[in-house]
């Protein structure tokens, strides 16, 4: 492990120091530049974001004769997600799958991406990203030096634990793991909860020894680290479909010709499709698994979950015309289906 954190640290020191330069010393075959695109990853190679991103990477270069050549730099082996966007925002890394919580803390306005109960599950999610609910939003972060290009779903976050849970009041006094957000933690304490931040990797044996009564995550996570073991309620309180952005550097962007930057464009959204696709396709076989291993799931009421949390929302929705616009146009989405 100490091997694998220096190594990394390495890789992303030398790409820092401008060592490790686009382009430098490739050609094609018929002598023109390589642009190489290097993107930052923590997840693995299986991951359906990690496949996403490779076939549009592969389609761009094949789409511009082998102009461009992209990295998958997976697994973390860069480092810390936030010190990436300062690496894009230098120019020094040209792209990274990140948590919303990223440019959310350069413009607070994100939050509204993510917020409780904003959509009715992955689908609406995927319908506010490829109508352009964001497109203003997005681009608005190049004044720090990087534009969001896309969201990239990390699936529908729910609640598990080891007791049924038909109602809110069933949550009432439990300790929830959650991510180390100040929304999550209020989210949590509406919903009837106390929510407290901890490392994913500490779960299980904190759900085995009874430090926390319950977990939330999408079913992927919670069959990918065995948590059914020990939680085997999986309740659907659908609360947050969480999403990951995928920033790009204005450097590398404003660098492409019209032409490159169009076919880059609309491979970008291509790809979105393909990772909100391939996510559900991850999901169905997450809950095949997990019911054989005798998960049990709970359906509660989610509409009491989402009053209850409704102030939470308005906040967030209310903290500037930006998000106001914004939450109104997904509302809308929500009330076409």
């Amino acid at each position: 492990m100490i091997k694998k954190i220096l190594a990394g640290a390495a890789v992303a020191a030398l790409i820092a120091a401008g060592a490790i330069v686009a382009g430098a010393g490739s050609e094609t075959a018929d002598g023109q530049s390589v642009t190489e695109i290097r993107v930052a990853f923590n997840q693995n190679e299986q991951h359906p974001q990690y496949l996403a991103m490779k076939e549009l990477g592969e389609k761009f270069e094949e789409a511009t004769d082998g102009r461009y050549h992209m990295t998958i730099y997976a697994n973390g082996v860069l480092g810390e997600q936030g010190a990436m966007a300062e690496l894009i925002r230098t120019g020094a890394l040209q792209m990274a799958i990140v948590p919303c919580s990223v440019p959310e803390g350069y413009n607070g306005d994100f939050a509204i991406v993510g917020a409780p109960y904003l959509y009715d599950g992955i689908d609406h999610m995927e319908k506010a990203v490829t109508n352009g609910v964001f497109s203003d939003l997005f681009y608005s972060a190049r004044e720090y030096n990087f534009q969001v290009l896309t969201v990239y779903t990390a699936g529908e976050r729910n609640v598990y634990t080891d007791v049924p849970v038909n109602s809110a009041s069933d949550l009432n006094g439990m300790i929830i793991r959650v991510n180390d957000s100040p929304t999550y933690i209020e989210m949590t304490q509406l919903m009837g909860g106390q929510g407290t931040a901890m490392a994913q990797s500490e779960v299980y044996t904190a759900l085995q020894q009874g430090v926390i009564d319950a977990g939330e995550n999408s079913e992927l996570v919670y069959n990918d680290f065995k948590h059914y073991e020990v939680a085997p309620y999986y309740v659907y309180t659908k609360h947050i479909v969480h999403p990951d952005v995928v920033l790009a550097s204005t450097e590398f962007l404003d660098s492409m010709p019209e032409e490159d930057r169009e076919i880059f464009d609309q491979l970008v959204l291509k790809s979105t499709e393909t990772e909100f696709s391939t996510f559900r396709e991850k999901i169905k076989d997450a809950k095949e698994t997990i019911t054989e291993m005798g998960t049990e799931f709970c359906y509660p009421d989610v509409e009491e979950f989402r009053t209850l949390c409704q102030p939470l929302l308005d906040r967030i929705a209310g903290q500037s015309d930006e998000t106001r616009t914004i939450y109104n146009e997904i509302i809308a989405l929500r009330e076409e289906e």
